[in-house]
């Protein structure tokens, strides 16, 4: 923003909107897999932005649904379409240059189809992966838990007796960081206890899963030093532990920093581990 700070969606056309806070990651990695006989089988497609477009307290599917609509109106309808979500801890449906963006399951029907013709046009250029054992390869990792001041858990307790007391309500970050503290107190110090898993397909495919919502520069990171020609990142996978941000974002503040439930560099130490992961996968015969 233009006074120094790092906004959380903070409105369409809002004056005060300097520029974005970071990078996206626009790749979708596309696994097709048939029967020997060429019948679809199932399409595994990988995407970086998160899945919260319809909004509300509907249970959906998101875009996905549309997405998968439209590939199995194409190869079948019984191709199975299995998405996993990319690094999109910090990135989200929102525009904030487009005016009139519509939203819910219009807006989610948008995005799955224009997903969808992206996946569609890369079919002709799809590339046979050799008949290779997999590998698959895991590790656990301790992430350290944000650091409590004196004072913070006492706050908490009163932020959240308040709600629904009457009075002056507490706000909603003060709710997320009152909710935070709390969890954090009741682990006692014990660290976060999380897996980060690599499967490999041949020479040129890894996938990667990591628990939580991770920061988008994060899975950037992994990709660049991913020695596979093609590497896809799921997040949410194995565990969900909330946010996880960058250690530049633990500086700016906001909502997913106030609400993460691991500590400064827990990000880097998922990059990591996965990057060593996908080193050892790569020299393996």
């Amino acid at each position: 923003m233009k006074d120094g700070s790092v906004g959380w969606n903070p409105g369409r056309l809002n004056p005060n909107i300097l520029r974005s806070a970071g990078p996206i990651d626009p790749a979708a990695p596309v696994l097709y897999f048939a029967s020997p006989e060429g019948k679809p089988l199932a399409m595994y497609v990988n995407f970086t932005m998160h899945l919260d477009t319809v909004g509300g307290l509907e249970i959906s599917a998101d875009y996905p649904y549309t997405l998968a609509n439209l590939l199995g109106a194409v190869k079948g309808a019984d191709m199975l379409t299995m998405f996993t979500l990319g690094t999109a801890g910090d990135i989200n449906h929102i525009n904030v240059k487009w005016a009139k963006q519509p939203g819910g399951h219009a807006e989610a029907a948008r995005i799955g189809t224009v997903l969808a013709s992206a996946v569609l046009q890369t079919l002709p250029g799809l590339e046979e992966v050799p008949d290779t054992p997999l590998c698959c390869l895991s590790a656990t990792v301790q992430l350290p838990l944000p650091e409590l001041k004196p004072g913070d858990l006492q706050r908490a307790r009163e932020t959240i007796t308040r709600r629904g007391k009457g009075g002056k309500e507490p706000g909603f970050l003060e709710v997320v960081d009152g909710f935070k503290i709390l969890d954090i107190d009741q682990r006692r110090g014990q660290p976060q206890e999380v897996e980060v898993q690599v499967i490999t397909l041949g020479n040129d495919i890894a996938l990667v899963s990591l628990p939580g919502e991770i920061f988008v520069e994060l899975g950037l990171a992994i990709k660049q030093a991913s020695p596979f020609k093609y590497t896809a990142i799921a997040e949410l996978a194995n565990g969900s532990i909330g946010y996880v941000p960058t250690r530049q974002a633990w500086t700016q503040g906001n909502y997913e920093v106030l609400s993460a439930r691991c500590g400064p560099g827990s990000g880097e130490l998922l990059v990591e581990t996965a990057s060593r992961l996908l080193r050892q996968a790569a020299a393996r015969p």
